[in-house]
């Protein structure tokens, strides 16, 4: 088998350590998939030591290498999230390393993009949607006051007031993105 045909055959244990990794992560298998990955570091490690003269084989190598390299920090890094307790799966079925438990990620999901606005700007209502907002998104809300957040929606009203020339405004609160979002705007006229 010539150079050429072996990478070919790393490219395809790289791609198959992959989906056995994926399937390890999702509770498929039982076990990480340590006999591949040796066996295809090994690979790795024989042609970076042999001298490939074909520029277009040795840009290939290089490639493959590169990419087994991103996947291995993936691994890494979702490995060590599984050992702290940290790791979940997302409800689109892909995997992520966050912080979140996974129950807070599906109410964060779950929550509308965009609250009711306050009704006559209840300070402390807008106060208490924003902050069961934060919950939700699993944002942290550790110097969020009462105080603070009335202090700050004033400043924002007098801007929004004196760039759209009225005193009718109104604040909402939405989740984008997975995070809260506090948005303050003119209101609109019915009819």
């Amino acid at each position: 088998m010539g150079a050429k045909d072996e990478i070919e055959l790393l490219d395809s244990k790289i791609a198959r350590l992959k989906v056995e990794y994926e399937q390890y992560f999702m509770r498929v298998l039982k076990r990480e998939p340590a006999k591949l990955r040796d066996e295809v570091d090994r690979l790795v490690l024989f042609y970076s030591n042999k001298n490939l003269t074909n520029t277009s084989l040795r840009f290939k190598y290089n490639t493959i290498v590169a990419k087994y390299n991103s996947y291995k920090q993936y691994w890494t890094r979702t490995l060590r999230a599984i050992e702290e307790g940290d790791f979940y799966r997302k409800a689109e079925g892909e995997l992520d390393t966050g912080a979140r438990t996974a129950s807070a990620h599906r109410e964060a999901r779950s929550a509308p993009t965009e609250a009711a606005p306050a009704a006559g700007n209840d300070v402390r209502e807008i106060y208490e949607k924003y902050i069961e907002a934060r919950k939700a998104c699993n944002e942290p809300i550790e110097g969020i006051t009462l105080g603070t957040l009335e202090k700050t929606l004033q400043e924002y009203k007098k801007k929004v007031e004196a760039q759209y020339n009225t005193q009718d405004v109104e604040f909402k609160v939405a989740i984008r993105d997975g995070k809260a979002k506090l948005t303050i705007a003119p209101k609109k006229k019915a009819g």
